[in-house]
């Protein structure tokens, strides 16, 4: 048998891009020649959710026998859905252009690009195959599988939130009939209040409806929607099922619906509620479209709420007025703000709080005099829907409607918003003002690396967040604020592993040792816990990538008695009274301290070592920098006195004897700060300053209420939300009015 090999090496292909203008990774060919024809293996990738994702073509006389791909990086309950299914799709398809899978669009997006990338380098065109309706065959009865969704058995942070403990995985109970799924129960669920019960209501009717798992996961409840999917998918198989047939394509909606209101509110969230609340209080007719299969947004999660003079602060002895609020923030952020602004939303804040308790909201005070607490929980701003915004039979709420773009007349002038539903339903919705308030983009990693100048965040906010409005808004030709940047919260995490819900998320909040990644220090560590959201981020946010270290005494510490085990009680008593140290970072980390370790070990993100010098090599930091820095910090630690940065000696922890720590860091983000450009009335601006008419933004969409860095009263974003979304609502209706 004769074989011919030819291998085009990835150095050869990369020269011959260059010359010709493309900036693609190089693709990888093998070809060879057997009796039974010809073979060819291509490999390319692409960037994934969390890093690359490779994905190797196997063909054989034009058809392709074999797709892997792989992704170390990606999320194995989300991404990895997409790195097993989309393979055998591409198999069954022989084509590259496959559906993605819901929930894991930039997985399944490098998938497919890795794939047609490699198809288009080798210049081979396959002939596609139309893959129609498969009959599932399955073994009757009822079938039980199990699954976890946002939250695992190891996850430390669900009970904020009103979930179950301990985490159970959820349970999902298929009754099938020989080639049906006939019905599907889920109990036993251990997820967020307000997120399951959307996917409950819309996901779990779909797979019924369309005998497929291939259905739209619930935006907004990605997690919750993947988890159920999985304890489905796991009884189906139990069922005799096959995996790719329990994945057959559903045919998208071909409808056009139209809609005409007054007002087009484009997001369901904090801002865009109290827009559409403050409309229709002034008779307006309304219609809302939300990504999400629900309502609120971030509100849901949040609780503080900015309420000078409130008749709650009031009763409760506050005297803490607006001007010495708005002094404060002018001081705090140097006038970079839109002052105008932020005076405007100051002294309406106040009365905003008192008008959403007279809407149903339980408000509490705070000790501070401004701040009053809305409590978490879903069900605030369902009632606003339920017993205001909806019960004009004018309104309209269209859930699960990503609004894509705004609509003009021949004349330029905006006469509308333009959307598609999740089932493929265009939606044309016709209004003489929109008002946009989509959230920020703190879900978009592209837009990220382009205002703020990084993408390795963690954002522990809303993926849905993805700048539709700010985009929408550039389309008109509108301005944006002075500078975007990213809303860090007060603990970090990682760009790439989940420290978010376990416990490594606080190792920056005792004041550890924090090195840049070229080793050197490069704040006083301290302000990670004092002033977590104002210097604290800044500094993070300057180097964006940073290591936390610390030996192994430390570690025991943290392990066996938690952070507040570093300190005396003395001293922890004070953190907790004089800068609200935070309880729940003080649990001992237990067994998570070894597994959370592991995990981030996996992917780079922590070493161990048995010196320090052998740790910075692992690093991979400058040594001779590195080795310079940690020789000044021992002697800081051995004199009690930091020479560099003035720490308080308290955090001045011993680093001694080895083995040694570092654990890699980025920025956890709430999502972004700063977006189009408004005036007091929530206009939005162009580019000298003009409003441009019929069109409103609030809430993240909407910048020029804040510098940088963040303020430290607390609730600042939240008293935004709803303060400017209700101006918004108010001014819209005006200028219907004045038309």
């Amino acid at each position: 048998m004769k074989k011919k090999m030819l291998t085009i090496t990835a150095l050869l292909l990369s020269l011959l891009l260059i010359l010709s203008g493309c900036k693609s990774d190089p693709v990888d060919k093998e070809q060879t020649e057997t009796d039974s024809g010809e073979k060819i293996v291509l490999t390319s990738s692409a960037q994934g959710f969390a890093g690359e994702v490779e994905v190797t073509l196997t063909i054989e006389d034009g058809k392709l026998t074999s797709v892997t791909a792989k992704g170390e990086n990606e999320t194995p309950e989300i991404g990895g859905q997409a790195l097993e299914i989309l393979p055998i799709k591409m198999v069954e398809a022989n084509s590259a252009d496959v559906d993605i899978v819901s929930g894991a669009t930039m997985t399944s997006n490098a998938i497919i690009e890795a794939a047609n990338k490699a198809l288009k380098e080798a210049h081979i065109e396959l002939e596609k195959i139309e893959i129609g309706k498969k009959t599932l065959e399955f073994t009757p009865g009822t079938y039980i599988g199990e699954a976890y969704g946002k939250w695992n058995q190891y996850t430390k942070e669900g009970f904020r939130f009103g979930v179950p403990n301990p985490v159970t995985p959820m349970k999902a109970t298929v009754v099938v009939d020989s080639d049906r799924i006939v019905s599907i129960e889920i109990s036993d669920i251990c997820e967020t209040p307000g997120f399951y019960e959307p996917v409950l209501e819309f996901m779990v009717p779909d797979i019924i409806k369309h005998q497929s798992l291939a259905v739209d996961v619930v935006s907004g409840c990605t997690e919750t929607s993947m988890g159920v999917l999985r304890a489905v998918e796991e009884a189906l198989l139990k069922a005799g099922a096959s995996k790719a047939d329990l994945y057959s394509p559903i045919e998208r909606s071909t409808e056009t619906e139209e809609y005409y209101a007054d007002i087009v509110i484009v997001g369901a969230g904090g801002s865009g509620s109290a827009a559409a609340l403050a409309a229709t209080e002034a008779g307006a007719k309304v219609v809302i479209m939300e990504k999400t299969g629900k309502v609120g947004g971030m509100s849901v999660l949040s609780t503080g709420f900015i309420g000078p003079e409130s008749k709650v602060q009031k009763e409760a002895g506050s005297t803490v007025t607006v001007k010495e609020l708005f002094d404060d923030f002018v001081n705090y952020n140097y006038g970079t703000a839109n002052n105008l602004l932020v005076k405007t939303i100051l002294e309406r804040a106040g009365e905003t709080a008192d008008w959403l308790v007279e809407h149903g909201y339980q408000v509490k005070p705070s000790p501070n005099g401004v701040t009053v607490d809305t409590g978490k929980g879903q069900d605030k701003l369902d009632n606003l829907y339920e017993n205001y915004i909806l019960k004009s039979k004018d309104n309209k709420l269209l859930l699960r409607t990503k609004a894509e773009e705004l609509i003009f007349d021949e004349n330029n002038k905006i006469i509308g918003v333009r959307g598609i539903k999740q089932d493929g339903t265009k939606v044309n919705v016709y209004a003489d003002a929109v008002i946009l308030a989509t959230g920020g983009f703190g879900g978009n990693k592209e837009m990220l690396k382009k205002y703020t100048h990084s993408d390795r965040y963690w954002l522990s906010g809303l993926h849905a967040s993805s700048g539709d409005g700010i985009n929408m808004a550039l389309s008109a030709g509108a301005a944006l604020s002075p500078e975007l940047f990213p809303h860090i919260t007060e603990f970090a995490a990682n760009a790439d592993v989940n420290y978010n819900d376990y416990y490594f998320k606080y190792l920056n909040y005792a004041g550890l040792l924090q090195l840049d990644s070229n080793g050197r220090r490069f704040m006083n560590e301290e302000w990670c816990l004092t002033q977590p959201l104002a210097k604290g981020a800044a500094s993070i946010r300057t180097v964006g990538t940073f290591w936390v270290v610390f030996d192994q005494n430390t570690y025991d510490i943290i392990k066996e008695k938690g952070l507040s085990g570093l300190f005396t009680e003395e001293q922890a008593e004070y953190l907790k009274k004089e800068h609200n140290w935070r309880s729940r970072a003080l649990d001992p980390f237990g067994e998570l301290m070894e597994i959370e370790f592991n995990r981030a070990n996996e992917v780079g993100a922590a070493y161990k070592a048995d010196t320090l010098e052998e740790l910075g090599q692992k690093a991979g930091f400058n040594m001779e920098e590195y080795m310079a820095q940690m020789e000044r910090y021992l002697s800081y630690i051995e004199k009690g006195v930091d020479e560099e940065f003035n720490k308080d000696p308290m955090f001045l922890i011993p680093i001694e004897k080895g083995p040694y720590y570092a654990i890699r860091m980025e920025p956890a983000i709430f999502g972004t700060l700063g977006g189009i450009r408004v005036d007091e009335k929530m206009r939005v601006l162009d580019e000298d300053l003009k409003p441009i008419e019929g069109l409103f933004a609030a809430g993240q969409d909407a910048g020029g209420m804040y510098g940088y860095p963040y303020y430290e009263t607390p609730g600042t974003t939240q008293g935004y939300a709803y303060v400017s979304g209700r101006i918004a609502g108010e001014e819209a209706i005006k200028y219907v009015r004045s038309k």
